[in-house]
């Protein structure tokens, strides 16, 4: 049997991710905190055609010069905690071993290590560029049939997006700020270290988990999870 897949390419579009509680979410892929048990920050799972679904088995390898632009990346806020550099703090919030929206893997740190992972996810409540639609026959991870699904692909961060000014990248939703999701009922704010930024990064210029792996060219979401603006 062949099955055709209809992509429409479209002039680049700016979207909203759905917030954590949006019934949409809730329903198709349980992101709620009153599933989920606890807060948490605003990860929406990204769909690939290589690997399908994950943000923590699949993900980006960003090399220590990036690293370093992420940090510069934190801006100082409010919010202070005077025991620790201010984006000390936020870095170490944004990454640990495991857990977070970046992870070592291991032992050694961000502040030394040469490369760490970035779990592909998209932050609820950000902005994300849809330059083509494709129809897939998936199922989301709420879902246990597939059904045919209406999938905006995802323009990413690239390399010469680091020229740009923190401004620019976030209204083009090549950035995205660390939104969180708590209890009670998902209320909606920033991280517990205050504002914290995050590219919204490209597979076309950063690895997917290793060189011998096959390499997704995009990132997808289905289109009922995105709000237009």
């Amino acid at each position: 049997m062949t099955v055709y897949i209809r992509i429409a390419q479209v002039k680049t579009k700016l979207y909203r991710v759905r917030r954590w509680g949006d019934p949409v979410l809730i329903e198709q892929a349980g992101l709620s905190v009153n599933i989920v048990g606890t807060s948490n920050f605003q990860a929406v799972g990204l769909y690939n055609r290589v690997t399908g679904w994950g943000g923590v088995t699949n993900f980006l390898n960003i090399p220590r010069k990036d690293i370093t632009n992420l940090i510069n990346m934190q801006v100082e806020d409010e919010y202070e905690d005077k025991t620790l550099a201010w984006r000390t703090q936020k870095m170490n919030w944004l990454c640990k071993s495991k857990g977070t929206i970046y992870f070592t893997g291991g032992a050694e740190g961000w502040s030394t290590a040469q490369s760490i992972r970035w779990g592909t996810i998209a932050l609820g409540g950000n902005l994300v560029q849809v330059d083509a639609t494709e129809d897939m026959l998936i199922a989301t991870r709420g879902e246990t049939q597939k059904k045919w699904r209406q999938m905006g692909r995802l323009a990413g961060f690239r390399k010469t997006d680091w020229s740009k000014s923190l401004k620019e990248q976030l209204e083009s939703g090549l950035v995205h700020r660390c939104y969180c999701a708590y209890k009670p009922d998902d209320k909606f704010g920033d991280t517990p270290k205050g504002i914290i930024y995050s590219p919204f990064w490209s597979p076309l210029d950063w690895v997917f988990i290793g060189p011998s792996k096959p390499q997704p060219k995009a990132f997808y979401l289905p289109m009922d999870w995105l709000e237009e603006v």
